[in-house]
């Protein structure tokens, strides 16, 4: 009698071991993907910062006519709405024919870089129209 007690007692400590491994092993893949999702939504944050620049009339202006300040305004504009230390973004400003493309690659880069462009044309009321892309690339530093 005291032998089948021993038996039933080991069984349940091995059905315990088993439960907490397989309860591990799911928070270890729920976590993996947690951090797959976080990689992916880096790519959604610049279409709503590049629609603010384009409804701002100012700003809008400003690139339209190629001020000479409007490239350190709009750093500061996206710098507001990014505010996580953790990634770094670079603005460009090209003529709409040409690739916008980033000259060096970011040396203290981690993982991907995401870009995202929109044209800013002039408004209506304005007697030039004339039309430049607004590019930013975002990416997580080490």
């Amino acid at each position: 009698m005291v032998r089948g007690l021993n038996k039933r007692g080991f069984m349940r400590i091995i059905e315990a071991t088993i439960a907490i491994v397989l309860i591990l092993g799911a928070l270890l893949v729920l976590s993996q993907r947690q951090n797959f999702r976080e990689e992916r939504d880096l790519s959604e944050i610049l279409p709503p910062i590049l629609n603010e620049i384009a409804q701002n009339p100012n700003l809008r202006k400003d690139i339209i006519i190629e001020e000479e300040t409007v490239l350190q305004d709009l750093e500061v504009f996206v710098s507001d709405r990014i505010k996580n230390p953790a990634l770094n973004f670079t603005v460009k400003i090209c003529d709409l024919e040409d690739d916008c493309v980033l000259e060096k690659y970011p040396e203290d880069s981690q993982g991907s870089i995401y870009a995202a462009e929109r044209v800013i044309s002039a408004s209506i009321e304005e007697s030039t129209f004339n039309t430049q892309k607004i590019k930013i690339f975002l990416c997580r530093v080490k």
